[in-house]
């Protein structure tokens, strides 16, 4: 079997490790000469530096919910705070999570939250400071809690392997020569375009979405409680 219908085969596979998957694609991507490519299997198997870009599906959004205190006592708890607000008083980082985490990390994210709430948390304490009464007039901000849904993260594993398939294909379709090269061989020919099969991989993976902003600044990710 060719190396790319090998990684076809495993990818259709249900709780098929997509590390080992990607590894095989890594491979196939180096015989066909794309070095694109090459990077964007490097940054998945080992997370995303904070100068490079990532791709629509790993950003994810945060909702917050915080406790102010008022006079005499007074206290609003778990209240639900706009992103407008967020946005407009620290910036859109906060309420776009970028998760540059290692897909691997990503699994065992998803698999210890399925233990527990169901959520993941940021640490918002540099939050409080820049919401500091902006939220509930005379009502001082004490804590911020922001929340991603275990979907989400979910959701990264799901465009990961469904970007692996449909890229596969393309490549089939469009360089039928690829489906040629096996483990041993044989080497990228003539016939097959590294140009190409870097624009097949920019139009799969990126399409014609546009970079997006770096996270916020000490942004910390950690499991709920």
């Amino acid at each position: 079997m060719s190396l790319l219908r090998e990684i076809q085969a495993a990818i259709v596979q249900g709780g098929t490790d997509i590390g080992s998957v990607l590894l095989k694609l890594r491979l196939l991507a180096s015989r066909l000469g794309s070095g694109p490519l090459e990077e964007w299997i490097k940054h998945e198997s080992e997370g995303y530096p904070e100068d490079s870009e990532i791709p629509s599906y790993r950003v994810m959004d945060v909702i917050y919910r915080g406790t102010f205190l008022g006079p005499f006592g007074s206290a609003i708890n778990n209240a639900p705070i706009p992103p407008y607000l967020i946005e407009k008083f620290a910036g859109e980082r906060w309420t776009k999570y970028e998760m540059r985490a290692s897909i691997a990390a990503v699994d065992e994210l998803v698999k210890s939250s399925a233990e527990g709430s169901g959520t993941l948390c940021i640490d918002a304490s540099n939050l409080i400071l820049l919401l500091q009464g902006k939220v509930y007039k005379d009502y001082a901000c004490n804590d911020i809690q922001g929340t991603i849904s275990r979907a989400a993260l979910a959701e990264i594993q799901h465009a990961v392997r469904s970007r692996i398939l449909e890229l596969t294909l393309e490549l089939e379709r469009s360089i039928p020569a690829a489906t040629n090269i096996s483990l041993s061989g044989p080497e990228a020919g003539a016939n097959m375009n590294s140009d190409r099969v870097t624009r097949i991989y920019q139009q799969t993976i990126y399409g014609n979405v546009t970079s997006i902003s770096s996270s916020g600044q000490g942004a910390k990710f950690y499991l709920s409680i």
